[in-house]
């Protein structure tokens, strides 16, 4: 992670996003209110209060990494405060499954399933597949939505090169796909063609840690300019995309 790269960004994110108030665009008026806005804290009560338990928790699981080969053992609390979606994107992560309501949620890399919790939380009708490498990880991340009482959260274990094609074998469409995986330009441009063959007008993409890298960077500009892409929101953590048809392609970067 190059940290000048990040800074840089990071203010020119602060200087080019918009509010609601500069915002013309019925449809992004209507995100901004929805999913940038609003106050889920005492929704979300129970998964603040896991949080706080998995912060204290120095217990070391395995870790596979399917891309290098290594293995390693890290301590969930590190997981959580390292890996794991911080409260502030988890709570937009929230709104936008509450507000849009996907009948299908996929997630590439579950970690200790927070990010997946957020999600389940909000749509408990809705079914939700999340694929992950490391099988501790996963037995963990099932211990937390155990915890939280979440049943419509189904994990998959193994490799992506394999569990994609898998997965997409099975579907007719995807609704919202949540890209958390391998955070390198050539993976996620990867996942973002395959996943795209399955994509409708209703299927929202959202891509996390848009600015990690150079190469993050540029899978985000490449992906932006995708003619089925018609608008693209970008909160700097996270980049997302839209396929509506009949509309003017435009992209937004909105101050969260």
């Amino acid at each position: 992670m190059n940290l000048l790269f990040r800074l840089k960004h990071y203010l020119r994110y602060q200087w080019q996003g918009r509010t609601k108030y500069y915002i013309h665009s019925p449809f992004v008026f209507q995100f901004y209110l929805n999913v940038l806005e609003g106050d889920v804290e005492q929704e979300l009560k129970p998964l603040a209060q896991l949080r706080q338990q998995l912060s204290k928790n120095n217990t070391s699981i395995a870790v596979k990494d399917f891309g290098t080969g290594s293995h390693k053992s890290i301590a969930i609390s590190t997981l959580l405060n390292k890996v794991a979606v911080r409260h502030k994107y988890g709570k937009l992560l929230y709104r936008l499954v509450r507000h849009y309501a996907p009948s299908s949620i996929i997630e590439l890399g579950t970690s200790i399933g927070i990010s997946s919790a957020y999600m389940g939380m909000a749509a408990p009708q809705a079914a939700i597949t999340s694929l992950e490498g490391s099988p501790d990880i996963a037995i963990a991340a099932g211990k937390n939505h155990e915890q939280l009482g979440l049943s419509n959260i189904d994990v998959q274990v193994g490799n992506f090169n394999q569990t994609i094609p898998q997965l997409l074998n099975k579907l007719e469409h995807v609704g919202l796909v949540f890209f958390d995986g391998n955070h390198t330009e050539d993976a996620t441009l990867q996942y973002f063609h395959q996943f795209l063959t399955k994509a409708n007008e209703d299927s929202i993409f959202v891509f996390d840690d848009i600015y990690w890298s150079e190469g993050m960077h540029a899978a985000w500009q490449q992906i932006k300019q995708h003619p089925q892409v018609t608008l693209t929101i970008d909160v700097y953590q996270f980049g997302i995309c839209f396929f509506k048809k009949g509309k003017t392609k435009e992209d937004f970067i909105l101050r969260y």
